[in-house]
């Protein structure tokens, strides 16, 4: 199996801007027989917690009939790639935790088996597996044996579960090859200093309000951000914050005390 390359959600934070890989799957390497091998019985780069699901089918990288090993964009892993022949056909990857990033994109790997726009795959993204939202991309023109690196634009979720969905269009049958799937994203993960007996409660919050208390219970910096990387508080305070204004769901506090700064997860019932 090939190098893991999977970032998951680290324990502390930092708001700056670096841009980074939050995951990369290159597909694997599909066994040398047969020539098609189904989405359950294929080991991929990435194990648990990912998890990839559908009716797709992986190709050998030996059968250039078949397969077509990604080439001539940067990073193309070559080996085995992701078949979407059929209309209705899905591959999806789910697992993938993005809670730690803001401005998330997607990439990947393209080969499409007519040249025209028209039947455009669609990519759509999940939090829960039920709601689903696409993202778009321009189409490119190309012959049966070009490979593309394809940069999606749209919303794409911060949240302990991304799911990731590729489907053939319902009508005007292509074939599709995926590999070199990446999300990238600005982290907002670093070493955080250590606040000395810090505590966020209750936690999750049910009256609109929580509580900071450390050891030395001084002035402390506030600011909450969404899951999106979006600024919504920034206050002073000392014990108590007011977060009635806020919408359900899951936040991310940083706390500066004396110099000193740490973040929580908060959530908001």
């Amino acid at each position: 199996m090939k190098k893991i390359y999977i970032f998951l959600l680290a324990s502390v934070f930092n708001f700056g801007y670096a841009q980074t890989t939050i995951f990369s799957e290159n597909m694997g390497t599909p066994p040398t027989n047969p020539a098609q091998t189904q989405i359950a019985n294929h080991t991929f780069q990435n194990g648990s917690p990912i998890i990839y699901s559908g009716d797709a089918v992986m190709v050998l990288p030996n059968n250039p009939d078949i397969a077509m090993p990604s080439n001539g964009y940067a990073g193309a892993s070559g080996g085995g790639c992701t078949a979407i022949f059929a209309t209705d056909k899905i591959f999806m990857i789910e697992g993938i935790n993005t809670l730690n990033y803001s401005d998330i994109t997607l990439s990947f790997g393209q080969l499409k088996g007519n040249a025209q726009n028209s039947n455009t795959i669609t990519i759509e993204t999940s939090t829960n597996g039920t709601t689903w939202s696409p993202l778009t991309y321009t189409g490119v023109v190309g012959s049966l044996t070009v490979w593309n690196l394809i940069t999606t634009t749209g919303q794409i979720p911060a949240t302990e579960n991304l799911r990731i969905r590729f489907k053939n269009p319902t009508t005007t049958v292509s074939a599709y090859r995926i590999d070199d799937i990446k999300l990238t994203g600005t982290s907002l993960s670093t070493k955080e200093n250590t606040i000395a007996g810090l505590k966020v409660y209750p936690n999750p919050v049910t009256s609109g309000k929580f509580f900071i208390s450390t050891d030395a219970n001084t002035d402390k910096s506030v600011v909450i951000y969404d899951v999106l990387g979006k600024q919504v508080v920034n206050i002073t305070a000392t014990e108590s914050v007011n977060v009635s204004n806020l919408k359900s769901g899951v936040y991310i506090v940083k706390i500066t005390e004396e110099g000193k700064t740490a973040t929580r997860k908060l959530v908001i019932k």
